[in-house]
């Protein structure tokens, strides 16, 4: 067995035997499986923000995407995360952590109604779908480069491995296994930039990349992709907001002010390694590469020292775990509590909630090995991902907290038509035009929810009030408030 293959498998079980010792936390209670019992510090919160940025979809997906087409195709992907956590911790960070919610969607019931968080939860499931696809698909593809046992073989194993620490300790084992996930993957960047810079010289490295691969015509000029680029940039930074396993982070945190410093320590880190992977996939044009997904991979095996490149190869490996694991967790979650749950008459236990959250992950994940194993296509799907809650979601959390008016019928407008735009555009709109099928949606969609909420005002009065409300944790379980 070659050395990323022993490090590979050692690093798997070390991981689900760190995930599945948390089971000690849970003690019985669903806030610690759903929020870690809202206790976790900043620099916790922080690392395992930048999960997103650093997984299959995020680290290979930017540096084939900077040699392929340009910095700035690749650099949207950190830039956009790290956007995000930045507006997060300004804007969303505090009145979200108030509310002392249980998931996401409990938000879009308590300020508007049972309906709009029906369409929410909705709209996350097949945003989440396909974001945790995406990383399964990079992690399948990459094991199957390593063991070459069969693309579909890896996807299985690796699902089975995750779900299993994932649905023993709740968020307490996806964010303690997170923490040495993220750490492994800054570690190795930094460590095999610098290696790469200190041995070839910034100037040799840089001498081969295309003039137009690091101007400003990325962003300025349509026929270079800058529709598209500019689509990223705001897909991940608007629509990353709405990002279930990001908020159940900033809901897990010991307060809001550590909520807030927690998004902006993720948000510096995730801009500052981000960045370096985009650099790394431009020097690639140094060592005479071709177009691949796997340029990244190509690059730690092939011209970085044997640790260094095994060490960032396992930090993509665990950044993808790290995502698809509290993605699939928090899904599961999600359909639980504002699906089953909300559609159930008498109140929940925390034994009951408990025990159908951790069955409702089996098909949560299964439903996301299938999607991977027939889109294997990771980085497209990260953006994909969030187009569609930033459609459909991400105006009525927004105007939901920072406009008295908003109510129920702009709400449901929003959502419903924002969401059928964005499929429209998918099908309809000419090639010439993409990036814009990302950008108008949403402005659609706020469009349609102010207009209706102003039509509405009186038959339908705001509930602008239940953002000062604050559940205790017997209510917050039993959904009763």
């Amino acid at each position: 067995m070659t050395l990323i293959g022993f490090s590979v498998i050692a690093f798997v079980v070390a991981t689900m035997v760190i995930g599945i010792r948390t089971y000690a936390k849970i003690k019985g209670h669903a806030t610690n499986y759903y929020v870690a019992g809202n206790t976790m510090p900043v620099w916790v919160i922080g690392i395992t923000l930048c999960a997103q940025a650093f997984d299959a979809n995020g680290s290979m997906g930017n540096a084939s995407l900077s040699f392929e087409s340009s910095f700035w195709a690749g650099a949207a992907i950190p830039i956009g995360l790290a956007l995000c956590l930045f507006l997060t911790g300004t804007f969303f960070a505090k009145p979200i952590h108030r509310m002392h919610l249980m998931t996401l969607a409990d938000f879009y019931h308590r300020r508007y109604s049972r309906a709009t968080e029906t369409l929410a939860t909705l709209a996350m499931f097949v945003s989440n779908i396909i974001l945790v696809a995406g990383n399964l698909a990079g992690l399948g593809l990459l094991l199957d480069q390593i063991f070459g046992s069969g693309y579909l073989a890896m996807l299985i194993v690796i699902g089975a491995c995750i779900l299993t620490y994932a649905v023993t300790g709740g968020l307490y084992a996806t964010i303690t296994t997170s923490v040495l996930q993220v750490g492994m993957f800054v570690l190795a960047t930094v460590v095999g930039f610098l290696w790469l810079v200190g041995v070839h010289g910034w100037t040799e490295l840089m001498s081969k990349v295309p003039a137009e691969a690091t101007d400003l015509s990325g962003l300025l000029r349509a026929e270079n992709n800058a529709y598209v680029n500019w689509a990223a940039l705001v897909s991940l930074a608007l629509g990353d907001i709405v990002a279930i396993d990001f908020i159940q982070r900033v809901i897990a945190a010991d307060s809001p002010r550590t909520a807030r410093r927690g998004c902006y320590l993720g948000g510096f880190v995730t801009l500052g390694v981000g960045l370096l992977v985009s650099f790394i996939g431009l020097f690639a044009h140094f060592f005479g590469k071709s177009p691949s997904r796997f340029l990244l991979v190509d690059l730690s095996l092939n011209d970085v020292p044997a640790l260094v490149g095994t060490a960032i190869i396992l930090g993509v490996i665990a950044a993808s775990m790290s995502t698809a694991a509290g993605v699939v967790l928090d899904l599961a979650n999600t359909i639980t509590r504002n699906l089953v749950q909300r559609y159930t008459r008498s109140p929940w236990s925390d034994r009951t909630m408990l025990r159908l959250a951790r069955w409702t992950a089996l098909p949560t994940m299964a439903a996301s090995i299938t999607f991977a194993y027939f889109r294997p296509e990771p980085g497209i799907l990260l953006i994909l991902a969030f187009d569609v809650v930033l459609a459909g979601c991400f105006v009525p959390l927004a105007l939901g907290i920072y406009w008295r008016r908003a109510n129920t019928p702009g709400a449901l407008t929003a959502i419903v038509v924002g969401t059928l735009t964005r499929v429209a555009f998918y099908y309809w709109l000419p090639e010439r035009y993409a990036g814009l099928d990302t950008l108008i949606p949403p402005m659609i969609g706020l469009i349609g929810f102010v207009v209706v909420s102003l039509a509405t005002q009186k038959t339908y009065a705001p509930k602008h009030g239940a953002l000062m409300y604050v559940p205790t944790d017997e209510e917050v379980v039993k959904g009763v408030y």
